[in-house]
Parts: structure tokens; C-alpha cells; sequence
């Protein structure tokens, strides 16, 4: 029961992870495809001041300090602003997670990378493929959508570019990337702990 309860939590632990490393990465993603999409010229500013701006943005979610968001160059509208707030608070608990459940993920690759479990990974991994098949046969807007449905229990999401201009600048294709660059740092991962519980097991065999 304890292995499994180790196991648990290093899964989440994992996934949280997984999605703090997309976030962070998708600092210097906005920076390509800012140039690539053309989105400073979309939004009638400079790059340096769009970049300003993104970053503005990703300071308000990624730093517990900064409680109050303001773009230099963006109106916001409440719904907007309080949007952005919910969206904080899950980047917050996504730290939390990562910090509190971090002893449990080391735990379990000290001592429950066994074969039980190894193929457990096995099936973790599938898990992005199946998602990705779902939406690319259901379409990338769709999922988008069904995403947010399940995330948030309003519709402040649903962003008026009239009102919250910011939106016309996270088009997406930005936010199709960062799904991609999710299941990459997701896959890659548990590649690694696939790839070392195999290892042990094989020394075990050998012994």
C-alpha cells in the first residue's frame, strides 16, 4: 500500500513538473514566435515592447509576490484580469505540488523502481499519445475548448479582443506549441525513469 501511494505521488509529481518546465520554456517560445507570427505588428507595437509586455504577464503568474496585474500597453477588462487570476492560482499549485511531493518522487526512484511499476510507466506514457490523437481527430480548437470547460467553471476565458486586447497576441498556435511542448517534457521523462528502471532490473537479473 505504501509503494502505491509513493508511486501516486511521484506520478503527480511528474506531471506537475512536466508543466512548470512548459511554462517556463514558453518564455523563450512566445520570443520565436512572436517573430514568426508577426504579433508585434498584430498589435501595432514594437517587439521590445510586446516582449515587455509578455513578460509582465508571466512575472504576475509565475511570482506569489506580484498580486496585481497592469499591461503597459493592454486594457484589460475585469473578466480578463480575473481570468489570468484563476489561471495564477493553478501555476501556484502546480509549484506546490512539485515542491511538497518532490521527497515522494525521490523516494520512489530510490526504492519502487521495480518491474510492478516499471510497467506502470509504460502505461503513464501512452497517456499524452491518447490525448493527442483525441485531438487531432477532433481538431486543436475543440480541445482547446474542452480544456477549459473542464479547468474553469465560468466563461471568462472566452476572451473579447475589444476588451482584453492581449488575447490577439496568444494566438493558437502559441498555446498548440506549448500542448506539444508538454507531452515532449512529459515523454522525455518518463523515458528516463523507464529507461533507468529497466537498468536496474536488468542488474538484478544479472545477479
Amino acid at each position: 500500500m505504501r509503494d502505491r501511494f509513493i508511486f501516486g505521488l511521484a506520478m503527480l509529481w511528474v506531471i506537475a513538473a512536466a508543466v512548470i518546465l512548459t511554462i517556463l520554456l514558453a518564455i523563450p517560445l512566445f520570443a520565436v514566435e512572436m517573430s514568426i507570427f508577426h504579433l508585434s505588428a498584430i498589435a501595432g507595437i514594437s517587439d521590445a515592447s510586446l516582449w515587455h509586455n509578455y513578460l509582465v504577464l508571466m512575472n504576475y503568474l509565475l511570482n506569489p509576490f506580484v498580486g496585481h496585474l497592469a499591461f503597459p500597453d493592454f486594457v484589460s477588462s475585469s473578466n480578463g484580469l480575473k481570468h489570468f487570476a484563476e489561471v495564477k492560482g493553478l501555476f501556484m499549485l502546480t509549484w506546490a505540488l512539485v515542491l511538497v511531493l518532490l521527497p515522494a518522487f525521490v523516494i520512489f526512484v530510490k526504492e519502487n523502481l521495480r518491474i510492478s511499476f516499471h510497467n506502470a510507466l509504460r502505461a503513464f506514457m501512452i497517456v499524452p499519445l491518447a490525448f493527442g490523437i483525441i485531438a487531432g481527430l477532433i481538431g486543436f480548437d475543440n480541445f482547446f475548448v474542452y480544456f477549459h470547460e473542464i479547468l474553469f467553471r465560468d466563461s471568462t476565458w472566452l476572451f473579447d479582443p475589444a476588451l482584453d486586447p492581449i488575447i490577439n497576441v496568444l494566438p493558437e498556435q502559441f498555446f498548440m506549441h506549448c500542448f506539444i511542448l508538454f507531452g515532449l517534457i512529459y515523454e522525455l521523462i518518463f523515458y528516463c525513469l523507464y529507461k533507468k528502471g529497466y537498468s536496474r532490473i536488468r542488474k538484478q537479473k544479472s545477479k
